[in-house]
């Protein structure tokens, strides 16, 4: 042995000390969605009750963290319109940590992304009068909602649709599939 060198660690952090002093999780997210409130007690539902294929009203949300808590959104093919609900579930200001819901096709997802910090936040960051935009919220701030009704009849099933929030720096992360169900 090196001088020096311990044949143990003594790390408070390894993974056989202090077990039972650790914090414990209070809950374990699977395929559900958690939302604790101020009381400390947790309601959940599955992912499926905000994203219905057969409801032509989708609600989402984004948080502080840079986070919409849906991947993907299908719609049926049969809805004449749809609605998107946006809440943002934070407490930052639309000027900080603002969110919008944008819809584009896959391949002008990241020419549209681009574009629109040039918008600025007076255009709610989209890019003003340019038809590769499909629907747009606008920006909302913590603890406020928004929506959007738009007709899908210019959308194919089976076509890829990206969805993505337009606020600058957020794309990368805040983005999904929408996907239009036969």
């Amino acid at each position: 042995m090196i001088k020096g060198q311990v044949s143990k660690t003594t790390s408070k952090y390894h993974p056989e000390r202090n077990v039972d002093d650790r914090i414990k999780p209070e809950f374990v997210l699977e395929d559900k969605v958690a939302v604790a409130n101020a009381a400390n007690s947790s309601v959940s539902s599955s992912a499926d009750e905000w994203n219905a294929e057969d409801s032509c009203e989708q609600v989402i949300e984004g948080n502080d963290m840079l986070q919409f808590n849906l991947k993907e959104m299908k719609v049926s093919a049969a809805c004449a319109n749809v609605t998107v609900i946006l809440k943002h579930t934070g407490v930052m200001a639309a000027e900080i940590m603002g969110h919008n819901w944008v819809l584009s096709s896959d391949a002008d997802f990241m020419p549209v992304a681009t574009a629109a910090a040039g918008a600025g936040l007076k255009n709610n960051y989209v890019p003003v009068d340019d038809n590769r935009v499909l629907a747009a919220t606008s920006i909302i701030g913590g603890g406020e909602k928004t929506s959007v009704t738009f007709s899908i009849e210019s959308l194919s099933a089976g076509d890829a649709y990206t969805f993505f929030c337009s606020f600058p720096g957020h794309y990368a992360i805040m983005k999904g599939a929408f996907k239009v169900i036969a």
